[in-house]
């Protein structure tokens, strides 16, 4: 673990950090930003700012490396001297210097600038942001567009199916149903049929009649075979009496 590795953890403990002839590091809050390199959009964050000051006089940072590294306080000093001496040396000479994990000095117009990392923090008005990234809002929205047609396009067919089957299915059923004589002709034996019927019914009327007068003549005839086998034994009677009355006048 380097030097600079430790002053980051330090930093994130702490939230500011002296280093020894050098400066000091700490975070400030960072708004949301659009990063032109990717192409992302980075969410609300902390990020690492500096002042360079090479008069600085801190032991905390020695103390902290001393404990993490289990090492002397002087072998710690000794450490981070060497460090950042090689930083400014390089700063000088290149007038850019990159830190690994805290971010970059460049010296422009005479003037000492600082370009630091963003850091992923757990603050609570920052919980659940993440960061966006612009081509894939819009590949999900082209994929969206995709979908949405490839739906359009299954539902309209599906409608067209509909319109080329099933509403003829239904058409035919319908002239099947009602207009069964002009799709099938008419039916011969109904009219047979409907003869025989009429024919037995009139046949049995007739029957029926014909009965009914032979019953009526026949009730008839007794009857006067009645009244006439009554009046002729009424003249018998008659004439049996007047016999007796002519015998008993004389």
């Amino acid at each position: 673990m380097n030097i600079s590795a430790y002053i980051l953890e330090y930093l994130k403990q702490f939230g500011t950090v002296e280093v020894p002839g050098f400066g000091v590091f700490y975070l400030e809050n960072s708004k949301a930003i659009i990063n032109a390199e990717n192409g992302s959009i980075l969410p609300p964050s902390s990020q690492i700012a500096f002042i360079s000051d090479y008069e600085v006089r801190s032991d905390e940072l020695v103390s902290f490396i001393s404990n993490q590294k289990q090492i002397s306080i002087e072998s710690a000093k000794n450490e981070l001297l060497i460090q950042t001496d090689f930083w400014k040396k390089r700063l000088q000479a290149d007038l850019l210097l990159e830190i690994q994990n805290l971010g970059t000095i460049y010296i422009e117009d005479g003037e000492t600038h600082f370009k630091g990392h963003r850091l992923q923090t757990d603050h609570p008005d920052y919980y659940g942001l993440e960061e966006i990234r612009i081509s894939d809002i819009n590949t999900a929205g082209t994929a969206g567009k995709t979908n949405n047609t490839e739906e359009d396009y299954k539902f309209n067919r599906s409608i067209l199916w509909v319109f080329l089957f099933i509403i003829p299915a239904l058409g035919l059923m319908y002239l099947a149903y009602t207009q069964q004589e002009f799709l099938f002709g008419k039916k011969s034996f109904d009219a047979v049929s409907i003869q025989t019927k009429t024919h037995r019914i009139v046949k049995d009327t007739v029957k029926i009649k014909k009965d009914s007068a032979q019953v009526k003549m026949s009730d008839s005839l007794k009857k006067d075979s009645a009244v006439s086998s009554a009046a002729k034994k009424g003249v018998k009677n008659l004439t049996s009496k007047n016999t007796k009355i002519n015998k008993w006048q004389k």
